[in-house]
């Protein structure tokens, strides 16, 4: 069996409700992923609800969420030609104060390395991008009591 992993951390100044206010609204990941056109679920925020999602540059993907901890992390898996492809989304809290936010790639099958190649190259260079932005639009949502119209203001 062939694998291939990535992972970022960022650390955070949004609370765990915070984050996960944005990670269990879906259909507002393309706000912190410039890489997803949209993002569809086909039900609540647990395991074993099915969605689909449109990559800029692929096509619509299937996915499930596999595991829901509320406030601390989810998994959300989808099936490639021979390979499964997990993304893990964890928020922790950290020993000596503060927090960080993890998201973790994981392929595993036969296409793995092909997979790893063509699709992990640009999740390897748009992840972590795509966490600061979740964690500033997180913040900046809190601050003001979740105004969708709120505009990020950190400069990269």
């Amino acid at each position: 069996m062939f694998t291939w992993k990535h992972s970022e951390t960022v650390v955070t100044n949004a609370t765990s409700k915070q984050i996960w206010a944005l990670w269990q609204d879906a259909a507002t990941w393309p706000r912190w992923d410039s890489e997803l056109e949209w993002v569809k679920l086909g039900g609540p925020f647990v395991v074993g609800t099915k969605g689909s999602m449109k990559p800029r540059s692929g096509p619509v993907v299937a996915f499930e969420l596999t595991n829901v901890e509320e406030n601390k992390q989810f998994i959300d898996c989808a099936k490639l030609p021979l390979t499964t492809l997990a993304f893990t989304h964890r928020y922790e809290v950290l020993a000596g104060g503060g927090a960080q936010i993890v998201h973790a790639v994981e392929m595993r099958g036969l296409l793995a390395p092909l997979f790893g190649r063509v699709i992990g190259s640009k999740i390897r260079a748009h992840l972590r991008d795509a966490m600061l932005t979740l964690s500033d639009l997180a913040v900046e949502r809190g601050e003001h009591g979740g105004d969708e119209s709120a505009k990020l203001t950190r400069v990269r």
